[in-house]
This record gives structure tokens, C-alpha cells and sequence, in this order.
């Protein structure tokens, strides 16, 4: 990092990956901000809450197999969601 080229395979493993995800000065730029930090990425893309939103705002009353598969939850719990929500109104 002192003006000398760097070499991918000299790299530690997790930047090898990142570099294979989204390039090389994109994973300098992931490095310059986060070193040093601990990352866990979350299962789910999407937070609890705004997959609520979202069922609440797509259910029709027959797509509830859909909804599951689009956001990666369970059927059951998107019926659950469902059915506290109806219980709020």
C-alpha cells in the first residue's frame, strides 16, 4: 500500500473473496472503510419490519406460499404476521 502494486494472491482470504464479489477498488474501498471491524451479514436481506409492511401491502388472501418464497420466510410465520396484524386493526 506504499505506492508498490498490490497482488491479489498475497491478499488474505476475505478480500480475495470480496475482490472476486464486487472488484478490486471496491474491495480496497470495503477495506480503507471497515478495517479492523467485526461484520456479520444478517440471514435475511430485508428487516422484520419492513417485511411486514410489504406482506401487509402484497397479501390478496391466496399468495401466502409466494410471499414466503419472495421474502425467505415461512409460510407460517407470514400467517402469523398476518393474523397479529389483523389482530392490531
Amino acid at each position: 500500500m506504499n505506492g508498490e502494486p498490490i497482488e491479489k494472491d498475497g491478499l488474505n482470504d476475505v478480500y480475495k473473496e470480496l475482490c472476486d464479489c464486487v472488484g478490486f477498488e471496491n474491495m480496497l474501498k470495503i477495506y480503507k472503510r471497515m478495517k479492523g471491524c467485526q461484520i456479520t451479514f444478517p440471514r435475511r436481506l430485508f428487516s422484520g419490519g419492513y417485511v411486514k409492511e410489504q406482506v401487509s401491502k402484497k397479501y390478496n388472501g391466496h399468495n401466502v406460499k409466494q410471499l414466503a418464497r419472495e421474502y425467505e420466510y415461512s409460510e407460517k410465520w407470514i400467517r402469523q404476521m398476518l393474523k397479529d396484524g389483523k389482530n392490531k386493526n
